[in-house]
């Protein structure tokens, strides 16, 4: 993949904005994954706001919102034509009701590492490798808790300059055991350079149309997933995940070449926050299918609501001309 983008990228451009030594690849983190596609741009670094519309805990009136933020930063480093290492580093934090509980307001947080390594193995496949070590919890332990490990490989096959697959698996040791997710991905830009698709399932999908030359409009699905360790009174020695599907209708402007501001709005779908025991775990989580699952809910959910979101992203374009059809 890095043969492929040296071959079209402008290093007198791309020396303006980052030291030579740094490459450009596509990074999107799973929900927090990195998704490394041979795109025309790479995301170098983002940060957001999402807040719920107020909804109500199930069997009760009390109505409660969630609040997150989330950053973002990629930075790869080229050795050669053929080989590059890949840096990166996601920070989270959510602000939800966990009741019952002492005190239901409950801050979630967590950090993540990303590194790795993408190699071309040919004109048509590249592979990448990754390491993520991650801290997810109430932080009320501080680093003690909430220590998780993840891990992916994914191939990418060019069909052409506007047409790529991808396939891998993503593993994870969450708070409740072991996460396995087959991945299978899809790239492609039209020839008119106005419609581009990008999708990654089972996680996310990005439908994106050009209106002008700083406007454009899409549909987003994000499926994310995640478990954050609990330590705090009321659910000391627990541990809480977290399941939701939202889908956005955005509109993205282009406030300078390289900086994009987005507006979302959208409904999030079986959405939850559910509390378990420390010691209640499962056997095996397959794309959300969880084997040997008797565990006891310990909290009541939120009903699901509408939302928005507010994302600024810094981009770096890799190619001044257009790709070949």
């Amino acid at each position: 993949m890095a043969k492929t983008f040296l071959k079209e990228v402008s290093f007198g451009a791309m020396r303006s904005l980052l030291p030579p030594q740094f490459a450009v690849f596509s990074c999107v983190f799973l929900s927090s994954i990195c998704l490394l596609v041979a795109q025309d741009h790479i995301d170098l670094a983002s940060i957001s706001y999402t807040s719920s519309f107020e909804r109500t805990l199930e069997d009760t009136n009390i109505e409660a919102a969630i609040q997150e933020w989330n950053f973002n930063l990629d930075l790869p480093l080229v050795i050669n034509n053929e080989n590059a290492l890949i840096f990166g580093l996601s920070a989270n934090t959510i602000n939800v009701d966990l009741s019952p509980s002492p005190n239901p307001e409950t801050d979630l947080y967590s950090t993540t590492l990303r590194l790795g390594w993408n190699t071309t193995f040919n004109e048509r496949w590249s592979g990448t490798f990754l390491v993520m070590p991650k801290v997810a919890s109430d932080f009320s332990s501080g680093f003690r808790r909430g220590k998780q490990i993840g891990a992916v490989v994914f191939f990418t096959r060019t069909k052409t300059e506007r047409l790529k697959y991808l396939y891998g698996i993503y593993g994870n040791t969450e708070e409740f055991g072991l996460l396995l997710v087959p991945i299978l991905g899809v790239y492609y830009k039209s020839a008119d350079n106005l419609f581009e698709a990008d999708v990654f399932l089972p996680v996310r999908l990005d439908l994106n149309y050009s209106l002008n030359e700083t406007l454009s409009a899409g549909l987003r699905f994000d499926g994310l997933g995640s478990s954050f360790s609990l330590q705090k009174d009321g659910f000391n020695d627990h541990y809480v995940t977290r399941a939701s599907n939202e889908l956005y209708l955005y509109g993205q402007l282009k406030l300078t070449p390289s900086l994009l501001l987005r507006g979302k709005f959208g409904y999030s779908f079986f959405r939850n926050f559910k509390v378990y025991d420390n010691e209640d775990k499962i056997d095996l989580s397959l794309v959300g299918i969880f084997f040997g699952n008797d565990r006891e809910i310990l909290n009541r959910d939120l009903n699901d609501s509408f939302q928005f979101k507010l994302e600024m992203v810094y981009r770096f374009n890799l190619i001044k001309n257009n790709p070949k059809p």
